[in-house]
């Protein structure tokens, strides 16, 4: 029974070995050849089974050997354009990051206002604290300038009884002058900070609606924070973030 097998596997070994003979010399392709088809520095086209190197980075495409079209070789990209690729995709994903976190603004907005006078509550409290700081600001100013005022009409008395203003008074004036200006300069940034946040309110409430799908409010609706519904009672509420 051995034998029998043996005998066998020779009489299909032999076969095999016969075809692959027979297929060698009648030339029959053993593997499927890849020609390429690109343009040359001249402008003609040129098809070969083998790329020189000069047309290694350049576009080309890839055909077998019937002709067909089995591929698609875009030219390799500049040092230059490598880099505006990078930068186009860094400024993308920098983008996409701005509009993920612009989206969970808006979410929590929704979730934390669930009227406008919600909304409006929470900037009327912020404007307010701005307001407090101007009047104390206000006051302050007030202060330093009767102050200086005073020192300025001593210092200038002495000066015109030709006494030497005293060094320390100099100093003090100088200061005091000093604080003025910083003050005041303070006074103009919380000004600006109001106005600021009123405009950032008037753009808030708009995508508030929006969002809510209350469409274009009525010319007489109110926009400024200011103005809440006296129906509305007060709720504890995280204030929205600002926008960028």
């Amino acid at each position: 029974m051995k034998t029998r097998y043996l005998l066998v596997f020779a009489i299909i070994t032999g076969l095999l070995a016969g075809d692959l003979i027979a297929q060698s010399q009648t030339g029959a392709p053993t593997e499927k050849k890849k020609l390429y088809r690109w343009v040359d520095k001249d402008g003609k086209v040129q098809i070969s089974d083998q790329l020189p190197p000069e047309a290694v980075n350049q576009a080309r495409k890839e055909i077998n050997s019937k002709g067909q079209s089995v591929g698609t070789v875009e030219r390799a990209l500049t040092d230059a354009e490598r880099a505006a690729q990078a930068a186009q995709k860094t400024a993308d994903e920098e983008a996409q990051k701005i509009a993920d976190q612009q989206k969970r603004i808006e979410d929590a907005m929704l979730i934390n206002y669930s009227t406008e006078d919600d909304l409006r509550r929470t900037y009327k409290e912020r404007i307010d604290l701005l307001q407090q700081t101007i009047e104390s600001t206000d006051i302050s100013i007030k202060s330093i300038r009767g102050s200086l005022t005073g020192m300025l009409a001593q210092a200038s008395e002495a000066e015109l009884a030709k006494r030497p203003v005293d060094a320390t008074r100099t100093k003090q004036i100088k200061e005091m002058h000093d604080e003025l200006l910083k003050q005041q300069a303070a006074q103009v940034t919380s000004h600006n900070d109001v106005k600021t946040m009123e405009n950032e309110f008037a753009m808030v409430l708009a995508r508030y609606r929006e969002l809510r799908g209350t469409g274009t409010p009525a010319p007489d609706a109110a926009t400024s924070p200011a103005t809440v519904s006296p129906a509305s009672t007060p709720t504890s509420a995280t204030p929205v973030a600002p926008k960028n």
